[in-house]
């Protein structure tokens, strides 16, 4: 299994006026949002629009698209070949329009919605992201040091540590070690997994 994969860093905005139609391409992280409530608040924002095309594209191997109300194939599929041009995963692009009164036509449309896409994307700025489970484990201070010298010769650097009654790790993992890591937990007695997702 992977552990990284090509994402947005931030939201990208981007406006094109082409033959008095406004495009305006957003290009959004997917990371802990749902497609759905992106769509809905784009709406909100730009209420009187005349499409609304889209595509996204998510781990674990999840590709979507939408033509808005365009001819079927000129909007939402060259919204994902960009997503699919750069690699990227856990990221969506919405390109709103507002007709200006001359039509494209498919070819025209094409055109339009995969550049203004492909601009969004790259106003998001495209980063390395890495795939990660995570855990929060409560032990006592007598297990502290061979716990954490496990952990960080086998699994992680990334741990956090708060000292309360007992001591409480919070550990970010590669999600190709969760198994073992796993069964690292089982073999060890005295740790309790508070949280793991």
């Amino acid at each position: 299994m992977e552990d990284e994969y090509l994402g947005l860093e931030n939201i990208g905005k981007v406006e094109v006026n082409i033959k008095h139609s406004i495009f305006i391409g957003l290009a959004y992280p997917l990371e802990g949002k749902n497609y759905q409530d992106i769509l809905r608040e784009i709406k909100l924002e730009y209420p009187s629009a005349t499409h609304y095309c889209w595509a996204y594209r998510k781990l674990p191997r999840e590709e979507y698209f939408s033509d808005g109300g365009e001819p079927s194939g000129s909007a939402g599929r060259p919204i994902l070949n960009s997503l699919r041009e750069f690699n990227l995963w856990n990221s969506m692009v919405v390109v709103v329009r507002y007709f200006g009164g001359v039509k494209l036509g498919v070819k025209g449309l094409i055109s339009a919605y995969y550049s203004t896409s492909k601009s969004a994307i790259l106003a998001g700025r495209i980063v390395k992201k890495h795939i990660t489970a995570d855990y929060i484990l409560s032990l006592p201070y007598n297990l502290l040091n061979n716990v954490k010298n496990d952990i960080y010769k086998n699994f992680t650097k990334e741990v956090d540590m708060d000292f309360h009654d007992k001591v409480i790790l919070k550990i970010r993992i590669p999600l190709s070690k969760k198994e073992e890591f796993e069964n690292y937990l089982l073999r060890k007695e005295g740790i309790e997994i508070v949280k793991n997702s």
